[in-house]
């Protein structure tokens, strides 16, 4: 069972959806918090492929203002639902059942504003990491200056889109963080750490 690895909740579990979830472990978790650091205070925070929302949940335990979980599994949805309630976390938190690219499409920033850091853990398919960061661009929900991080699986093609620069990426075994800058830079530079 996850636990919260830092800020006020520290040490807290939390529950686990049926299915094939795939959560972030407290290594990677510490880690990338860690690198974070005060960026994550009074962010506002999207959560793709939230899964138990451990990633969203250490976010507001550091002090994010607000975060949104998107899934489109209704065990997942309701799982987020219970941990908030269990952290008191329920009033920072709005959690839509929605598929991912559609959620990104339909969110609208005018209305509900847009956010400082997007982390996203979605399945491992082939083509499914560099779509999401063209879709993001596109749906103009980052802020810019925002923060995409973007867990995918170690065999795919690294992702790139001309609005994004890659900030850092590490490897936990089979598994890669990527942490993309949004801007429109002309050259990036890539801290590469394998572990």
């Amino acid at each position: 069972m996850p636990r919260i690895v830092g800020g006020t909740a520290k040490g807290r579990k939390l529950k686990q959806p049926a299915g094939d979830v795939r959560p972030a472990t407290s290594r990677m978790r510490q880690a990338l918090f860690d690198y974070l650091g005060d960026l994550i205070e009074s962010a506002h925070m999207l959560d793709l492929y939230s899964g138990s929302g451990g990633l969203g949940f250490e976010a507001l335990s550091r002090g994010a203002k607000s975060v949104w979980f998107v899934d489109l599994s209704v065990q997942a949805i309701k799982t987020v639902k219970e941990n908030g309630e269990i952290l008191g976390m329920s009033s920072q938190m709005t959690c839509i059942l929605k598929d991912v690219f559609r959620f990104l499409r339909w969110y609208d920033p005018a209305l509900n504003g847009m956010f400082d850091i997007i982390m996203a853990s979605p399945p491992y398919k082939i083509s499914e990491p560099n779509r999401l960061l063209t879709e993001i661009a596109d749906s103009g929900v980052l802020k810019e200056g925002g923060i995409v991080c973007l867990e995918y699986a170690r065999h795919t093609a690294e992702p790139s889109h001309p609005a994004f620069v890659l900030d850092r990426k590490k490897v936990y075994g089979e598994t890669v963080v990527d942490l993309y800058d949004y801007v429109q830079p002309s050259v990036g530079i890539a801290q590469n750490d394998t572990e």
